[in-house]
């Protein structure tokens, strides 16, 4: 970390970094106990070299502090809220009851990727899926490239964050056994569903299709 924090939010990106985001350098957990708010969000890359997998973003002017929360959204955005605890709405204090939503895009955002960013085919794509089945995924998507060393499918389960801690945050990368070219710039991707319960608990996910690090709109799949 390339700096000291606490009362941060970190968040599961479909690509699997993780964005640590809100908090302060330093204080503890509890009313008007945080100082120093730190604005800059930081990415984790764990396949990156040591050394090399904490980059600093760009900043948010607005201090969120104790009882912040963020969560990664469809669009691959985050959105993020909260501040300081008052006693009721109060503006006259160090940190303000903060009432604005702010949605935060990550790097693989950036408009100069817009063409890597893949595109799934809903009616061509299940919408539930069993343990342990292999299934079809269609994307389109203008690259040539596509291998299973720079595709990930992803299923992301849907959270709930309270006290810088998010509840049920998991993401699972599925198997991909083969990915064929169909016609013009659409493509099949066969995967596997995860194994069992234990792996990805019954219930509904954002299935993520991601190619070189840039993931799709997520789309909901159920799986049982």
């Amino acid at each position: 970390m390339p700096m000291p924090r606490v009362m941060s939010d970190a968040v599961l990106l479909p690509n699997g970094e993780v964005i640590i985001i809100n908090g302060v350098r330093r204080g503890t957990s509890g009313w008007g106990n945080g100082r120093d708010p730190l604005f800059a969000p930081i990415l984790y890359t764990p396949n990156k070299p040591l050394g090399q997998r904490f980059k600093e973003l760009a900043p948010s002017p607005i201090p969120r502090v104790y009882h912040s929360t963020a969560i990664a959204l469809p669009d691959g955005k985050v959105l993020v809220g909260g501040s300081n605890t008052n006693d009721g709405y109060k503006y006259d204090v160090m940190f303000p009851t903060e009432v604005r939503l702010q949605k935060y895009s990550p790097p693989y955002l950036d408009p100069a990727l817009a063409n890597m960013r893949p595109t799934i085919v809903t009616t061509a794509t299940p919408k539930q899926i069993r343990y342990g089945q292999r299934f079809s995924i269609r994307i389109q998507l203008n690259q040539k490239d596509l291998t299973k060393e720079n595709v990930m499918v992803t299923m992301s389960a849907p959270p709930f964050t309270t006290h810088a801690v998010s509840m049920n945050m998991r993401l699972v990368s599925l198997g991909i056994f083969d990915i064929k070219k169909d016609v013009r710039d659409l493509h099949q991707i066969n995967a596997l569903a995860p194994p069992s319960g234990n792996v990805t608990p019954p219930g509904y996910y954002l299935l993520s299709v991601v190619y070189n690090g840039v993931p799709s709109v997520g789309e909901w799949i159920q799986i049982v």
